[in-house]
Parts: structure tokens; sequence; C-alpha cells
């Protein structure tokens, strides 16, 4: 949502509100003095695209953009899918901006954690082997139980096979 910037020439205080495009008032009170002030354009910078993200847009004339051309096209992508052209380029987009994430050191890292330093700063305990049986008995028990539930509602499970092997 836009912000849309108003000054007190009272106060010399400036302030921003949100408000949806065409929907912003002309003048604003003053938070502090109440007074009624105008909008002020001094550091607003129009941030406004009216082109698209790259799908689509193959008319004759690729610069001149029109908004509502655009808008239209992504509400014709919604109802029925994306044309193969425009498809084919979200792909080639999509898949070379995964392969610039995956190369960059900031995403996709290992976890690695020293349990010993986490064990010695006392942020990990290590389970003795009975709470560890105690931990699996109680995962059997909320497993077995999920499946009878299941198997009440008119599923046919047994706990027995792998589900993935049928």
């Amino acid at each position: 949502m836009p912000r849309f910037e108003y000054a007190c020439k009272e106060c010399n205080v400036s302030w921003e509100i949100e408000e949806a495009v065409g929907h912003a008032p002309k003048t604003n009170d003053c938070p502090l003095c109440e007074e009624d002030c105008s909008r002020y354009f001094g550091n607003q910078i129009p941030a406004i695209s009216f082109g698209d993200n790259g799908c689509g847009n193959y008319g004759k004339t690729k610069g001149a953009r029109d908004f509502h051309t655009v808008r239209q096209r992504y509400k014709k992508f919604e109802e029925k899918g994306y044309d193969k052209t425009s498809a084919d380029k979200f792909l080639r987009r999509s898949i070379k901006e995964t392969g610039e994430r995956i190369l960059d050191d900031r995403h996709y890292k290992a976890m690695n954690f020293n349990y010993d330093a986490l064990a010695r700063d006392g942020l990990v305990k290590k389970l003795t082997d009975k709470e560890s049986a105690e931990k699996v008995k109680r995962c059997d028990k909320l497993t077995q139980d999920a499946y009878n539930k299941a198997n009440k509602q008119g599923y046919d499970l047994d706990i027995t096979k792998n589900p993935k092997q049928g």
C-alpha cells in the first residue's frame, strides 16, 4: 500500500499515512497541533511500474506497457493458465533464480550442530535410555491412536504395513 506524506508548517513536522491509490485525502490533521495540513511531495519518488514481471507483454509496443493491459493479462493467466510462451519464460526465469540462490552462500547451508557445546551450555540434554524408550513408547501410542481414529472414519489402514508400499 502506498504511503503519502503530509507536512505541518506550524509545527514543522511531517508524517506518513498508508492509503489506497486514489483514496489519500488532500489534507490531514497534524498529530501535534491538529491543524489541517496539505500533502508534501518533496521527498516522494514515484515507485510505480506499469510493466510486468517478464511473462507475456508480446504486443507491437513492447516498451509502452499499459497497467490495465498487464492487469487484464494476469487475470486471464489466473483464470486459464499461462500461454506456452509465457509459461516457458516464467519457468526459465524461476530455474535461473533458483540456481543463483543455490550458489549464494547465504542460502541452503547445511546445519551442523555441535551437540557437545550445546550440552555444555545447557541448551540440550542427552536423554537416558529409559527416557528415550518412554518417548518411543509415547510416539507409538500416538500413532496407534491416529490409525484407530482413521479406521473409525472409514479408512482401511494397517499400522504394520508401510503406507507408501500399499
